[in-house]
């Protein structure tokens, strides 16, 4: 079955719309609202600069006017006024910020300059239409203007105050914004904006990129489980095919031989009479047939089912003492001695105890069958931080070759060493619990099954 590629048929490419479709909704209302507040900011920066300007313009004026109706000088004329010491006095303690005011002037009705702080423009006159535009929101008073008399060739938002004494007009009161300098701050301001908004767009693109790298993940992860999937399907197919062809040629050997005791009896009960022994044997024979039919069958139960049941902590060295102690009968009985040297202590592993002990039945039994008479078998185990390796040799013909890669498979341990599941169940039920059974050779010094299993603790 091939892999399955990320189509819109997929979850996870639904997932992927669902996810990636907000976010990018989510970034162009962030974009827009960040442009909203960057006008906002800019317009607000314009605001407060002329607020200041003109709470500055306010002040000066209201000075001047106070010392113009406390001289009781309004009658007298721009001309004598400016010359007069208090005024002057006063004209030389207002401080223009260096950079930010452009000016302080006095234009009186006529529109001729009558005071400047640069007292090169005093007596230039200013045109009716000096300025270019009014500024919307900040007052009647607020315009923009560059190449005028007051401000020259810089560009300014002026700011006039009308001045009055004794009820009557003596002109007005301007002070210039250099235009350079609110532009500066505007984009100082809207510099921090943006900034600020860029950190907030990194943010969702930094969990935009993190979802869209999950997803690829989990897609990918879709995709190794299909083949996965698809190459346990193709080899549970596999195995339960040569399953299916094994199981058929081992029952058929008991089979047959049942058949041919059954016809042996058929004659005995004719009449032809049998020697007692060779009935004995014939019904014994049957028997045996019987009991590889019925281990085969559980055997196949249990390789055939892939429910392991509920898992317990168990002691894998104790369960083999056990075993070894279940099966010292039949191995003395065969003259076979047992080499063990197992460690102290315990190896406990999570595992369904019936199946730990079914395993290692398997391997001794396999051994066993394996080791003619007068033959022994070496145990041993080693218990590391994370996992405990059992190590099951013998004195058996050595296994290699194509034999040896297969030896795990159904029905591919050599005939005469069980039903030919009890290596196959081994493998599998180490898989379970996530160790494994493989098998050694040393040439002429012997082979050895070696299965590791997890430690409890570690899992």
């Amino acid at each position: 079955m091939p892999a399955r590629s990320l189509t819109w048929s997929s979850p996870t490419a639904w997932a992927f719309a669902l996810i990636t479709v907000p976010l990018f909704l989510i970034v162009v209302e962030f974009l827009r609202g960040a442009v909203y507040e960057t006008e906002l900011a800019s317009k607000q920066q314009l605001r407060e600069a002329l607020q200041g300007t003109q709470g500055t313009a306010l002040q000066h004026s209201e000075g001047i006017q106070t010392l113009i109706e406390s001289h009781q000088a309004s009658a007298i004329g721009w001309p004598k006024i400016r010359t007069q010491p208090w005024l002057a006095d006063y004209w030389s303690r207002i401080q223009l910020i260096e950079g930010r005011d452009a000016y302080a002037a006095v234009v009186d009705d006529s529109g001729t300059i009558v005071m400047h702080s640069d007292s090169g423009k005093i007596g230039k006159r200013i045109s009716r239409g000096w300025y270019q535009r009014k500024i919307p929101g900040s007052g009647p008073d607020v315009v923009w203007a560059e190449q005028s008399a007051l401000s020259g060739a810089r560009g300014v938002y002026d700011v006039s105050v009308p001045l009055t004494a004794a009820g009557k007009s003596l002109g007005e009161y301007h002070q210039g914004l250099d235009s350079e300098w609110v532009d500066s701050a505007v984009r100082e301001q809207r510099t921090a904006v943006v900034r600020r908004w860029c950190w907030v767009l990194l943010l969702i693109g930094g969990v935009d990129t993190a979802a869209i790298g999950a997803l690829v993940y989990l897609a990918r992860g879709e995709r190794q489980s299909s083949t996965a999937l698809a190459a346990t399907g193709q080899r549970r197919a596999k195995e339960l095919a040569q399953l299916g062809a094994g199981l058929a040629h081992e029952v058929r050997n008991p089979l047959h031989a049942l058949r041919i005791n059954l016809h042996t009896l058929k004659r005995a009960i004719g009449g032809r009479l049998l020697p007692e022994d060779q009935l004995i044997a014939t019904i014994d024979e049957s028997n045996d047939a019987i009991d590889r039919v019925d281990g085969l069958m559980r055997d196949f139960l249990q390789f055939a089912d892939p429910s392991e049941g509920a898992r317990e902590k168990v002691d894998v060295l104790q369960t083999l003492r056990t075993t070894l102690t279940l099966l010292s009968e039949n191995l003395r009985r065969d003259q076979i001695q047992v080499r063990s040297k197992l460690p102290t202590g315990s190896a406990v592993v999570s595992m369904n105890p019936a199946r730990l002990k079914q395993l290692l039945l398997n391997v001794l039994t396999f051994a066993q069958n394996r080791v003619e008479k007068g033959g022994h078998i070496e145990i041993g185990a080693v218990v590391e931080p994370r996992a405990v390796e059992l190590m099951v040799g013998d004195s058996g013909p050595v296994i290699g070759g194509e034999q040896e890669l297969h030896l795990f498979e159904p029905f591919q341990a050599p005939a005469d060493t069980g039903s030919g599941l009890g290596l196959a169940l081994v493998h599998a039920f180490a898989e379970e619990v996530g160790g494994k059974a493989s098998w050694e050779s040393d040439g002429d010094a012997g082979s050895r099954c070696c299965i590791r299993l997890p430690l409890a603790t570690s899992r």
